[in-house]
Parts: structure tokens; C-alpha cells; sequence
């Protein structure tokens, strides 16, 4: 093949790819593919600059807006480029020396840099005057962008107009990416099961979805959050370095990529990435890399830009998490809840340090859809400690006598019938093993009836022995002592423990108790809703539909869950055995809207020394009041214990009431 046509090639499978990753929210390449053919290109050009075009992806960002887009577009006051992907260390030696020598530094000279987390997320550009925020756009082309303004206003830590006294620049573009934490896209995924949106594969798809939405409710109720990382145009006001920068955008409001660092010299700087790579996991963020900047503005400015990209910016990403794998067979698995889901078991492949043989299908319909078949050629991706997912399936590769998958018409467990419930099955059998281990769990659980010594690997065991048939026998263990202490690892100090928790969790608080039961889509802010408005557990079991849909936050599908529920005869059964072994669950005497703290709206930062938080979150409630985990406007009441951090600032530059532990506990005995 002719370098011409490679040249060709290359140029039109990035293009197709551009367009995919910045218009789509996806991308049949991945970032390690995408990489090494942008390096291919980069190369082939190097060696025939006559072939240099000025569309080339080399020598430009981005993709053209889709044709009919559904959003106005804008300029960018100033152009939004994009970084020097390196992909090995010397890659990054080789920059500092570019650099260096573009500064004429001496040899003996060290360079700073500042390095910041890579994020996940889609970039935009926020047009700011005299401190009000009037436009925000997505990256688009580079030059200009669809304007995503009043789906951008829906962001909670975004500054619709930027914090402190001022004065502020009459005109500034602020670039950052929006973004969903890991906790946020799992709660996404989790509530999924009561959408009809369609699966959430990851979460940097989601924010790209998001963003396109033409409802802002729904990007509101998604809580995406914004990170500010850059400037593109600025009138009259400069900074001496990029961590000053940062610190009046911090002053400014705005939430900055964290952990963040200067380095000196490129050394740092790789040590920087590794410690990133190897902490990854433990960040709220999804991340790929690291990006390294200059840390002294006037340098960055001597050194300029290329037509592509900053001299003085670099970005190094981390191992890929993405391979090219098959699929051997696909199993279904029993969840908690009684969701039957498929699992794909793969050919083992290691991504970023793991050997992967399993990947989540999510649920039946969706790979249905996808029409993913045992045998397919398979993309796989590993995100964090999220369950490994099949992105892409290559049908092209599939042999002629691949058959279509067929969903389980019965229980691979206990072999009862299955209910269809829109794009999901379940189990009905509240007795079904597969189900009660993690029944166990979650009834055990910090936010369930808080039972310590019944984690997963005692739940296993407990059930594996015959010892707990079904969730009710957990009451059960303490008449079982000599059974209980002939297993592995089990002594009279743990066992009497366990007793002891037992005993304490036998009058539970009517919303724990409902969480705790694991009625299909009640979670722990339903139960609390519906313990609010019932008051017992007598009430809301001779409720119909029509009444449950009076409640707040409840509507069709979850009234009929409820209802199915208390009407099964195995739920019948437990409350029973449960009301036998003596489990009396507590009537909540504050209804909804009363109560001397009825709304007020709390939110607890820092660490509290006299309660936990959910203690001290259970109080308020039963006084009527409500809580939150963020700041905003609404909220009436702000606890701060000891290190509280960016939620008290936030309160504080807000004008919210902030209570210290001593003056919320004396406000509980005001109304004890």
C-alpha cells in the first residue's frame, strides 16, 4: 500500500472515530487504538510533509458539528485544542526535552510542572461576563461548539455566577469537564431497574447522552458534576503560574481535579502518573491518565503551539482497559432482588493488571438488542471495581452457525417460572439460594438493620451449611449456638456477638425494617418516604395501589412491586416467623410534613464525635425534617463536625445556618 493511501486510511478512520467519540458519546476505537494510529499518522507525515493537508486530523481538533442538530451552535472566543497524547515514559522525556530546549534552559535548570488527574468526562467552555455566566458550549469542532447552556445550568457545583466580592474579568471562557462520579453512575445503574431509559454502559457515555437531552429535569435529576481545569480568552487579568490559576477558581467557586501537584522535572512527573495509576480505584472520578502542564504561564506562552496542539501541555495516559476477547458461553446469574441477568464467561484476557473471565450483559433485552451470541469476537472494558462490561461485538467475525440468544423462561437456581418485568426477569422465590446470600447481606447491612458479624463470607457459610434456609432463620442462629460454633471459624466470643447484635436489632425503625427486607424497588429513600406517610407496618401492608401512589416518589411500577410483595405467600411468611422470633418493628410517630422540624432540610460535613452520621440523620427525620448529601440553596441547616471541608465553605459563602455538634445536639434535646 502506498503511503498516499495509508495516509488516506488513516485520516478517515480518525475522522469517523472524532466524530463518534465528540458527537455520539462513542467510539468503535479504542483510546489505545486511536492512539497508535494517531502516532502512525503523525509519522507518515513527518516523512512526507508534501502530503500534509490542512484538514488533517493532525493539524486540527475535534469533529464538524452533526448536520440538524437540535442546539444552536457558537464560536469560542478562543480556539479549544487538544493535548499531545504520549503513551510511554520516554515519550514524556522526550516532551521535557522539546520544551527545554524551546526555553533554552540550561542543563542543570530544572522545569516545573503541574499535574492534574486526566478525567473521563466531556470537555465544555463557559463564557463568563462580569462574573455572570452567559453562554456555555461543548467542544465541537474546536472553533465552535453546540450550545449546551441550559443543560450545563443544571449542574449543582457549577457557579452561575462566579463567588467573591470580585472585581471579575469583563470577559473569561472557563474550560472543564462535566462528569459523573463513580457513586453517582453506580446509583444510576442500580435505579436503572426502575427506568425505562435504557442501560447506563459507562459513565462517560452517560454524560455525552446527557448532555443531548432536550429536557434539563432529567440532566438535573442525572447530578452530573463540573471540574474546571483550563482558560480559553481572558480580558485583563493574568496569573503567574497554573496553581495560581487554580486557586482563584477555587476562590471563584468552582470544583478543580484532584489530587494535583508540581512536579520537578519530568521524573516527578512520571512518578506523579504512577502513584495516579496504582490510587485510580480509590478516586471518585473515572480517569485515563495524567495531564502535565508547564506551571509558569509566561514560559507557556513562549513556547507557544502548535497548529494541533500546546507546547507546553502534555497528557500521559495510563494502561488501557480495553481488549479484544470471545465469548465462550453466556450464563444467567440470580442478584439480591431476584434479578435473573446474563453474564458473558469470556476467554480470560488481562486488562490494566486483572485477568478478566466474566462480563456483564446487563439484562436480557439489551442483549437481545445487541444481539451478542456465544462465539462473538467481543470488546470488554474494566472500569474500577465496577463489574467488567462487553462494549462492542465485532459481527463481522461470527461463524455461520452462530444461533440467536434465548432468555431463561425459568430460574437457573431453584428452577421457579419467571416474571417478565418490562426489560428485566425475575425470580419470585424469596427462598431462592442464589438470592439469599445477598438477601442476608443487605438485610445486615450499615443502612438495613445494622447486624455486625454477618458480612458475605459468614452469609456463605450460614447458608452452605443448612443453618439459614431463609431470611427469617437469621433470628433463628441464636438457638443454634452448638451448630453455629462447629464451623470454621467461629468461636463462643464471635458467635455471642452475633447474638448480641441480633438481640438489638429486633425493634428496628419501620424504614430501616422495609429497606432491610428487600422489597423489589424499595431503596433506602422509598422506605423512608413510605414509613413517613403510613406510620406502621399494619398500614402500609393494607394499602392498595391507589393509596401507595399517594406517596411521594411512588408511582405505577413501584405500587405494584409493593403490593405483589406483601400479597406473596413467602412475605406472608417471613413477617410471620419474623413477628414469632420477635421482631417488633417500631411505628414511625411523625408523619410526613410534621414534626417540630418538619422543613428544614439538614446536611452533615466532617466527622461528628458523639454519633455517627446516620444516627445523627435518623434524629432529624424523626423530628420531620429532611436530608441531603449536598449544598444548595434549599437547605435550611448545615452540621459541621470536626475537618469538615468544601461542603462547609460552600455553606458558608451560601449565607446557610451552620451548626457546630454541640449546638445540633442541644437543638435534639429541645425537642427530645
Amino acid at each position: 500500500m502506498s503511503d498516499q493511501r495509508r495516509i488516506d486510511d488513516l485520516r478517515a478512520s480518525i475522522r469517523a472515530a472524532d466524530d463518534q467519540y465528540y458527537n455520539r458519546g462513542h467510539s468503535d476505537l479504542s483510546d489505545a487504538d486511536y492512539d497508535r494510529l494517531f502516532a502512525e499518522l503523525k509519522e507518515l507525515e513527518a516523512g512526507h510533509p508534501e502530503l500534509i493537508t490542512a484538514d488533517s486530523p493532525t493539524q486540527r481538533v475535534g469533529a464538524p458539528l452533526p448536520k440538524g442538530s437540535t442546539f444552536a451552535t457558537g464560536q469560542h472566543l478562543a480556539p479549544m485544542g487538544s493535548i499531545e497524547s504520549l503513551m510511554t515514559a520516554d515519550d514524556v522525556r522526550e516532551f521535557e526535552a522539546r520544551a527545554r530546549k524551546g526555553l533554552d534552559l540550561a542543563e542543570g535548570q530544572r522545569l516545573a510542572w503541574f499535574c492534574e488527574p486526566k478525567l473521563d468526562g466531556v470537555s465544555a467552555n463557559l463564557l463568563y461576563e462580569n462574573g455572570e455566566l452567559i453562554r456555555a458550549l461543548s467542544r465541537g469542532d474546536g472553533t465552535s461548539g453546540e450550545d449546551i447552556t441550559r443543560n450545563l445550568k443544571t449542574i449543582r457545583n457549577l457557579p452561575l455566577r462566579l463567588c467573591g466580592p470580585g472585581p471579575f474579568p469583563p470577559r473569561i471562557e472557563i474550560r472543564g469537564e462535566a462528569i459523573l462520579s463513580r457513586e453517582r453512575f453506580r446509583e444510576l445503574q442500580q435505579n436503572d431497574e426502575t427506568s425505562s431509559e435504557g442501560t447506563f454502559r459507562n459513565a462517560r457515555n452517560t454524560v455525552a447522552g446527557t448532555l443531548k437531552l432536550l429536557d434539563p429535569a432529567i440532566v438535573r435529576a442525572r447530578r452530573l458534576d463540573f471540574i474546571a481545569f483550563a482558560l480559553g480568552h481572558v480580558d485583563g487579568m493574568t496569573w503567574p503560574t497554573h496553581g495560581a490559576l487554580r486557586a482563584t477558581l477555587r476562590a471563584w467557586g468552582f470544583t478543580l481535579a484532584e489530587p494535583a501537584a508540581t512536579a520537578e522535572g519530568c521524573e516527578q512527573v512520571l512518578a506523579f502518573r504512577d502513584d495516579l495509576e496504582r490510587r485510580r480505584d480509590e478516586l471518585p472520578y473515572e480517569m485515563d491518565g495524567i495531564v502535565a502542564k508547564i506551571d509558569r504561564l509566561d514560559l507557556q506562552l513562549r513556547l507557544g503551539r502548535t497548529s494541533r496542539t500546546p507546547r507546553w501541555a502534555l497528557a500521559y495516559k495510563f494502561a488501557p482497559r480495553l481488549g479484544t476477547t470471545r465469548v465462550l458461553a453466556i450464563g444467567a446469574q440470580v442478584g439480591r432482588t431476584g434479578a435473573v441477568t446474563p453474564v458473558a464467561q469470556l476467554e480470560p484476557i488481562e486488562l490494566a493488571g486483572v485477568t478478566v473471565r466474566n462480563a456483564s450483559l446487563h439484562n436480557w433485552a439489551l442483549a437481545k438488542e445487541r444481539d451478542i451470541r456465544v462465539g462473538d469476537v467481543v470488546e470488554v472494558q474494566r472500569a474500577g471495581d465496577v463489574i467488567p462490561e462487553l462494549v462492542r461485538v465485532f459481527t463481522d467475525q461470527r461463524t455461520a452457525d452462530s444461533t440467536p440468544l434465548q432468555p431463561p423462561t425459568h430460574c437457573p437456581t431453584c428452577q421457579t417460572a419467571l416474571l417478565v418485568d418490562g426489560k428485566f426477569r425475575y425470580c419470585p422465590n424469596v427462598d431462592c439460594r442464589d438470592q439469599l446470600t445477598g438477601r442476608i447481606v443487605h438485610l445486615t447491612g450499615r443502612r438495613a438493620l445494622d447486624i455486625e458479624g454477618l458480612g458475605p463470607k459468614q452469609a456463605d457459610q450460614l447458608v452452605a451449611a443448612g443453618l439459614v434456609r431463609s431470611l427469617e432463620d437469621v433470628f433463628a442462629l441464636p438457638a443454634r449456638r452448638d451448630q453455629v460454633l462447629a464451623l470454621e471459624r467461629w468461636g463462643e466470643r464471635s458467635f455471642d456477638h452475633l447474638v448480641a447484635q441480633l438481640d438489638q436489632a429486633k425493634n428496628p425503625p419501620l424504614a430501616r425494617f422495609l429497606h432491610a427486607i428487600g422489597i423489589h424497588h424499595v431503596g433506602e429513600q422509598t422506605a423512608k418516604d413510605l414509613a413517613a406517610h403510613f406510620g406502621s407496618l399494619a398500614a402500609l401492608r393494607a394499602a392498595d395501589a391507589e393509596r401507595l401512589l399517594a406517596v411521594d416518589g411512588v408511582g405505577d411500577e413501584v405500587a405494584r412491586s409493593i403490593v405483589t410483595f406483601f400479597a406473596s405467600p413467602g412475605a406472608q411468611r417471613l413477617l410471620q416467623r419474623l413477628h414469632e422470633l420477635g421482631v417488633r418493628v417500631q411505628e414511625t410517630t411523625t408523619r410526613a410534613g410534621e414534626g417540630p422540624l418538619a422543613g428544614r432540610t439538614f446536611v452533615f460535613t466532617g466527622g461528628l464525635q458523639t454519633m455517627s452520621r446516620d444516627d445523627a440523620k435518623a434524629a432529624v427525620e424523626r423530628l420531620g425534617a429532611a436530608t441531603s448529601g449536598s449544598i444548595t440553596k434549599k437547605i435550611t441547616d448545615v452540621v459541621a463536625g470536626e475537618a469538615a471541608g468544601s461542603k462547609l465553605e460552600k455553606a458558608q459563602k451560601l449565607g446557610l445556618h451552620v451548626l457546630t455538634e454541640d449546638e445540633f445536639r442541644a437543638l435534639l434535646s429541645r425537642h427530645a
